[in-house]
């Protein structure tokens, strides 16, 4: 018999308290598979992204109950690197390898190793190759608005929709890491990547405690994972529910600007990133003659 929705109102507010929910914001954006632009640099770098090894972690996406959602943050933590959280008051695990499956990218292929990414002091050189119209002592000095074009909508997007990082200013290592496989053509683990940053917000969740929720659409595509594992959590009437189609998409960046004198570019994209369809394309074309100085922003 269904439960009526006062009761499952009552069970979940059992499993989490009103006041202790989160908001459920707009960070760790999707990126929808037909995002266009019409700044010809951010539509190369769309076409660009489709052809990494993590790009499935821009739009995987799933369905689930928000009070789970809720649990999950209110009761994980870490241990020995894996994630130990509760459902439905039941214990669960999840580790690298689960969260690898999860986002559906860089699967490990035979005795094949990753490759290592560079620690601080390489990136900060790798960052200022690209150009950087700032001085870069630290990983906190880097400003994605500051780094020239390309990488500075690379920067930006993973930046909402992988790394769910608030503001679109600041950059991560983890995330200079990716951008530096990327460039690099490099057999980098950015699933090991993603997870750091994952476990990272879970240890230090309650140092600067805010309102809204850590990762939304990764902490979905989690209680979604556990509740395919374990068809016993309930489903709760499919009410209060977080849907694929209520994820903010990511639709546009405020620092890119058509006309904006501040639009520098850096190093050239390299050719090994692209292929022909994206060589042929107007918006690679546009893109090159501003990147090369034959046509001027």
């Amino acid at each position: 018999m269904a439960l009526s929705i006062a009761d499952q109102i009552a069970l979940d507010d059992a499993l989490v308290a009103p006041a202790d929910r989160l908001k459920i914001g707009k960070c760790n954006l999707r990126l929808s598979s037909d995002v266009t632009s019409k700044e010809a640099t951010l539509q190369v770098v769309y076409d660009v992204l489709k052809l990494t090894p993590f790009y499935k972690a821009f739009q995987v996406t799933a369905d689930a109950p928000e009070i789970y959602m809720q649990e999950f943050w209110a009761s994980a933590y870490v241990h020995n690197r894996s994630v130990r959280f509760k459902m439905n008051n039941k214990k669960h695990i999840i580790g690298l390898e689960q969260f690898r499956d999860i986002l559906q990218i860089c699967p490990k292929v035979g005795n094949k190793k990753f490759v290592d990414p560079p620690l601080e002091k390489e990136i900060l050189i790798f960052l200022a190759s690209l150009g950087h119209s700032g001085d870069i002592r630290k990983i906190t000095d880097v400003n994605v608005n500051k780094l020239h074009q390309p990488w500075r909508s690379f920067a930006a997007v993973i930046n909402k929709c992988l790394s769910g990082t608030p503001s679109y200013d600041s950059l991560r290592l983890s995330q200079a890491q990716i951008l530096w496989g990327m460039y690099n053509k490099k057999n980098v683990d950015y699933a090991y990547l993603l997870w750091e940053d994952f476990i990272f917000k879970i240890e230090n969740k309650n140092t600067k405690k805010g309102s809204a929720m850590y990762y939304p659409r990764f902490t979905k595509l989690v209680v979604n994972y556990v509740m395919e594992k374990d068809p016993s959590i309930p489903r709760r009437n499919k009410v209060n529910w977080h849907y694929a189609r209520d994820d903010p998409m990511f639709t546009t960046i405020n620092v890119i600007s058509r006309n904006e004198t501040t639009q520098l570019y850096g190093a050239i994209l390299p050719v090994a990133l692209t292929n022909e369809d994206i060589r042929n394309s107007e918006s690679y074309k546009e893109y090159y003659a501003r990147a090369s100085g034959t046509i001027h922003t």
